[in-house]
């Protein structure tokens, strides 16, 4: 997938998503599977035995990108219900495990080099992406809060003997 940041601007998210302690992808495991869920576990259940088991889906490469920003997921999935035919995709994940591209079944490439080629010839706008994604942490963030203070004032505030006590 390709990027219309430069080098600078690429450390200044890196460097903005270290000060929220958010981990960039890095490469994990020789085995595809393993890469993949050592860098999304607990982001996103894509990857997940479970997952891959019902969707008779195989992982068969991964590739961190964009100083990892970006982790790829090459897999090999079945297009119908029987397993009786296979397609390719690549699925792109930002650190915060949200599945930026991933081709629908019926976009599946027939190969894996296609579908590996298909996912670069993608472009995206880093800048805008994270701090669409950061303002969201943030809508939610204070959604919490809301929610946290309105819980507050149900619960009855202690007597002060009893608090002393």
């Amino acid at each position: 997938m390709k990027t219309t940041q430069t080098e600078a601007e690429l450390k200044l998210i890196q460097e903005a998503l270290a000060a929220l302690h958010v981990r960039l992808f890095t490469y994990e495991s020789s085995h595809p599977k393993y890469d993949a869920q050592r860098n999304l576990a607990g982001k996103t259940h894509y990857v997940d035995d479970e997952t891959l088991r019902f969707h008779h889906s195989r992982i068969l490469g991964t590739k961190v990108l964009n100083g990892g920003l970006l982790f790829r997921v090459t897999c090999s999935d079945a297009l119908d219900m029987h397993n009786t035919k296979r397609g390719f995709r690549c699925a792109m994940f930002d650190v915060f495990g949200t599945a930026i591209s991933r081709p629908t079944l019926e976009q599946a490439s027939s190969t894996k080099q296609a579908a590996i080629n298909a996912s670069e010839r993608e472009t995206i706008d880093l800048v805008k992406h994270y701090r669409e994604a950061i303002n969201s942490k943030i809508h939610w963030a204070q959604d919490d809060i809301k929610k946290c203070n309105e819980a507050l004032a149900i619960i009855p505030t202690p007597e002060p003997e009893r608090a002393a006590a």
